[in-house]
């Protein structure tokens, strides 16, 4: 492995420290002399490097980790080769990570693990949602910088397309303590063994230890595959939590929860002794999600039949009561990100046929197809506008029925409360809402990024970043994602 030592330069940066080393290769704390900012340099291991396979993984991880733009995903700032290296240049946060504190303090407390194990599942969700599977979800890639927990070493991960043929030789990546059992068996995987990989996260951060560790490879494996799972509760962790990781750890990919967000939010509940009563929804679309369903014996592409199902239970009325907890249709649900939305609601063309299908004869025709650049500007304009105005009512129609909202402090879901977060804002003192250097495209999920400038008559102006998300809903472009960053 190729060393690099404290004010070498590298790739543009400086390198200042080693800062951690792996099987993949060296990490080192470094600053990127262009913007001097400090970020850490991923080396990757030469021997890894010269394999074509590797190069070949390493080229679709850059490009799949650049385009995760998501709160508890590391940000890959650049990617490339110089003189024969490999390296990615990534956010250096500043802090531990899970594996280190649990050898350093032991179990965590149940409200501390259920939040980062949330944390990590939304970051997950944001993965899956893209078609990707991390395949390597342990304590040693889960960042913590205060309360805030990053999922990292994307290097593991593969892009799930069934046309690249990469690691199909039936090798199974990923490390034995938190692999799933169809891992360990060589057979293809879904979104779902990354659920089972954090439900084994969330038993070591509740107990200290990972559930079927045994001592050596082998008979970890085989308690892996064969052995049920522990009870957090007989380590003293509430007994809410031994459902969650039953459930989390069941051998059979179809009875566990459809989404790490499930598993997320199940673990948040269980820490304060509630049950979770929010429907369950797979957010997996494309080869990471399970087989797709069929409606009258017909296949449906897997994201036109999440986007019926969530139109569908959408409309459901209250009296109907909450959906079953387990259902054939899973809705899909827009991730907290920018960069995954756009992919994520992958609204195919053939989208008509699937809605005729689920919906019946007479359903009013609408406009279907993907949406075009102007579409995508005229929504984001109208969004501005509405913004500028403070109209709510003008606000809601650009939006989404399953909008969501996404800044550093938290998410809002829904269109009733985006919009009553907007509300809340105007008080008669804006003065215009602009954005700049807008980038658009279209496309079967449009996306419009570039800056914002909110003009108040009562102080300076308001700046940040924005990303608004596209899709077509009712035939009508609406936005189903907006993620901004405010300006410090």
């Amino acid at each position: 492995m190729a060393e690099l030592y404290p004010g070498e330069e590298f790739a543009g940066c400086r390198v200042d420290a080693v800062a951690g080393r792996g099987g993949m290769g060296v990490v080192y704390r470094a600053t990127q002399l262009a913007l001097g900012r400090p970020v850490a340099l991923k080396l990757l291991a030469s021997d890894r490097a010269s394999d074509p396979d590797f190069r070949e993984r390493f080229q679709r991880e850059s490009r799949m980790a650049a385009a995760i733009d998501h709160p508890n995903v590391i940000p890959v700032f650049a990617a490339g080769e110089e003189d024969g290296l490999l390296y990615l240049v990534m956010r250096y946060v500043g802090g531990t990570d899970l594996q280190a504190l649990l050898r350093s303090r032991g179990a965590l407390g149940g409200e501390r693990a259920a939040d980062v194990v949330a944390q990590v599942a939304d970051a997950l969700d944001a993965a899956h949602a893209a078609g990707l599977v991390h395949r390597d979800v342990k304590p040693a890639n889960v960042l913590l910088s205060g309360d805030h927990a990053y999922l990292s070493d994307f290097g593991l991960t593969r892009l799930v397309d069934s046309e690249t043929g990469i690691t199909q030789s039936g090798q199974w990546i990923g490390t034995v303590d938190y692999c799933s059992p169809e891992q360990l068996h060589g057979q293809e995987i879904d979104a779902r063994a990354d659920v089972y990989s954090l439900g084994c996260v969330l038993y070591a951060t509740l107990t200290g230890t990972p559930p079927f560790h045994r001592g050596t490879v082998p008979s970890t494996m085989a308690a892996q595959l064969h052995d049920p799972p522990p009870r957090p509760s007989e380590h003293g962790a509430r007994a809410e939590f031994d459902r969650v990781i039953a459930r989390s750890l069941a051998k059979d990919p179809a009875d566990r929860y459809p989404s790490a967000g499930d598993l997320g939010r199940a673990a948040l509940a269980a820490a304060r002794g509630e049950a979770v009563t929010e429907s369950e929804r797979s957010v997996a679309v494309g080869p990471a999600a399970p087989d797709a369903p069929t409606v009258n014996g017909r296949d449906l592409p897997t994201a036109a039949t999440a986007y019926a199902t969530a139109a569908t239970r959408a409309e459901r009325p209250p009296e109907a009561g909450p959906a079953p907890e387990r259902s054939v249709y899973r809705p899909v649900r827009l991730m907290r990100s920018a960069g995954v939305a756009l992919g994520l609601v992958a609204i195919l063309a053939g989208i008509g046929l699937a809605l005729g299908a689920v919906l019946g004869p007479g359903a009013p025709a609408q406009k279907t197809g993907p949406l075009s650049e102007d579409e995508v500007r005229s929504v984001a304009q109208d969004f501005a506008s509405a913004y500028a105005s403070e109209d709510a009512g003008a606000l809601r129609r650009t939006l989404s029925r399953n909008v969501l909202r996404v800044l550093p402090a938290g998410v809002a879901r829904g269109r009733s409360q985006v919009v009553a977060q907007y509300a809340r804002q105007f008080d008669g003192k804006v003065r215009g809402y602009t954005f700049g250097d807008l980038q658009i495209t279209g496309g079967s999920a449009g996306r419009a990024s570039g800056t914002y400038r909110v003009d108040r008559a009562d102080g300076s102006p308001i700046r940040g970043r924005i990303a608004l998300g596209v899709v077509r809903e009712g035939g009508e472009p609406r936005i189903r994602l907006i993620a901004a960053t405010p300006q410090a």
